[in-house]
């Protein structure tokens, strides 16, 4: 009787098991291609915005620049004017070697600060423009993609 029931539950075990393994898609082949096909799109225009929100943040940072830049030409004028009215000063003989040392100092490095300055403005442009590049190549992808889902409902 015990062989018996175990014969019947190794026979349940198995044909649940190999009913388990069948597998009936409930979609079509060329459903799963265009679901695919939308899947792709939709992560390059998830990158197409990303790449977008990046360009921003660094336009963002020419601007920045740009006021630094702004402001270290305004420090270089000043440093030229005091250095001019330096120069007068000498020749009338009302000013020391030692202040007009130091006056020349100061117009020296506000020189190489403003250089500086252009010179991070001019690499921060060339990002964006670089970024802006990798925008439109992305948008060029983007065109060719199709993006239609057609649902066939059986």
């Amino acid at each position: 009787m015990k062989k018996i029931g175990f014969l019947l539950g190794c026979l349940v075990c198995l044909g649940s098991f190999a009913k388990a393994q069948t597998f009936t898609p409930k979609v079509s082949k060329d459903s799963v291609g265009i679901l695919m096909a939308r899947l792709e799109a939709v992560k390059a225009s998830a990158k197409l915005q990303s790449l977008k929100i990046k360009e921003a943040e660094e336009e963002n940072d020419v601007e920045k620049l740009r006021i630094k830049v702004l402001e270290a030409e305004g420090n270089v004028k000043a440093s030229a004017q005091d250095q001019a009215d330096a120069a007068e000063k000498t020749k009338a003989g009302n000013l020391d070697a030692k202040a007009a040392e130091k006056i020349a100092k100061k117009a020296k490095s506000d020189v190489v600060d403003a250089q500086k300055a252009l010179d991070r403005y001019n690499k921060q442009i060339e990002k964006v423009e670089n970024l802006r590049n990798e925008i439109k190549a992305e948008e060029r992808k983007l065109t060719y993609k199709k993006p239609y889902i057609v649902f066939d409902y059986k």
